[in-house]
């Protein structure tokens, strides 16, 4: 005779969802001032939690919590204050590049929120009690510091495409630049030629440090920034050692382009685009 037991409660949630999905949360801009992120849920950069926007989390909380009209509202980015949904720190920049981040707490005590943080910035500065990001797209300020449709339309992640290049393609070989020096990355067909700001590229870097310490640094070109930068330090000194990272591209020339520069002219560094994420805004009508 069958014996039957009851089922178990399953402590942990199974996920149906792509890895690293994300799922609606479109940008626009409320103001000059404010960015909207539309309801949606996305997996965070390391594929452990879902963060959702107008949908319950996991301890069943809703931000934003209130509907208008049985409308869920969108999650709204200030880029006047500094923290969670404003400013990851500083001040907002005039005619600058900006990545919009989704952001949570894998605790769960804090609910979903967002920040902005310039597309120099290896990562954005999280606000206490948060650990986890996913980048959702770009947004560009004008001259007054203001984000403008008209000029400037925001970027989705939602729909971007990766292409790769087997095996890397190089587009520095030997760099021994001390001061921030332009890379080409349409070299050797690497990256198409386009204006689009804020192409990704995962780059495949080879550091030969003259003395341990030493770095090799990279930001979009066009930037300004010194500081939050993708950074290779060198472990020993002479040994060549080897790193994948993810740098956002600028700008130069007609073409997308990124800056290096090494601490030492004995340094040396070689690079290669293993791949890249194209990132359109053309889904965005123009204005009538």
């Amino acid at each position: 005779m069958a014996t039957f037991s009851a089922p178990s409660i399953q402590n942990d949630p199974i996920y149906a969802l792509p890895h690293l999905y994300i799922s609606g949360l479109n940008i626009s801009f409320a103001s000059t001032t404010v960015i909207a992120i539309a309801p949606g849920q996305a997996r965070d950069a390391n594929d452990i939690i879902d963060m959702p926007v107008s949908f319950p989390d996991a301890l069943n909380n809703i931000n934003p919590g209130v509907s208008f009209r049985d409308y869920q509202q969108p999650l709204l980015i200030n880029s006047a204050i500094v923290g969670a949904n404003g400013l990851d720190k500083g001040t907002i920049a005039a005619s600058s590049q900006y990545a919009i981040y989704l952001i949570g707490d894998s605790r769960g005590y804090n609910l979903v929120a967002a920040v902005i943080s310039l597309t120099s910035n290896a990562f954005p500065t999280l606000p206490l009690g948060y650990d986890s990001y996913r980048l959702l797209g770009f947004a560009a300020t004008d001259g007054s510091s203001h984000f403008v449709y008209a000029t400037q339309k925001p970027q989705n992640m939602v729909g971007a495409l990766q292409y790769i290049n087997n095996p890397a393609l190089n587009v520095l070989t030997g760099g021994t630049a001390t001061t921030f020096t332009a890379i080409d990355l349409t070299t050797n067909a690497a990256v198409p030629t386009t204006t689009l700001p804020n192409i990704i590229v995962e780059l495949f870097v080879t550091f030969t440090p003259v003395a341990a310490g030493d770095t090799v640094q990279f930001r979009p070109t066009g930037s300004s920034s010194t500081a939050g930068l993708v950074t290779i330090t060198g472990l020993v000194a002479g040994i060549a050692q080897t790193q994948y990272i993810q740098v956002i591209a600028g700008v130069g020339a007609s073409k997308p382009e990124i800056d290096y520069k090494v601490t030492s002219g004995s340094d040396a560094v070689t690079v290669g685009v293993a791949s890249w994420i194209g990132v359109s805004n053309t889904a965005y009508p123009a204005l009538v």
